[in-house]
């Protein structure tokens, strides 16, 4: 899995719902400062954070996963 590509998707995903990292956070249960990092590619997600996170952005696990 490619860091960029992962991390620009996640944003895309998030922006696309009109959702702050902060607002996203706090749907799926963790902090603004954790979307940050995953989306500046620092980390990736726990599966069971990026499986909410897909969830709540309407998004298919696989669209972050593949390259």
């Amino acid at each position: 899995m490619n860091t960029k590509i992962f991390a620009e998707r996640l944003r895309k995903a998030r922006e696309d719902m009109r959702y702050s990292q902060k607002v996203l956070g706090m749907r799926v249960g963790l902090s603004d400062k954790s979307i940050s990092m995953y989306e500046k590619g620092i980390v990736y997600p726990p599966v069971g954070n990026l499986l909410k996170i897909a969830k709540e952005l309407n998004k298919d696990i696989g669209y972050f996963l593949k390259d």
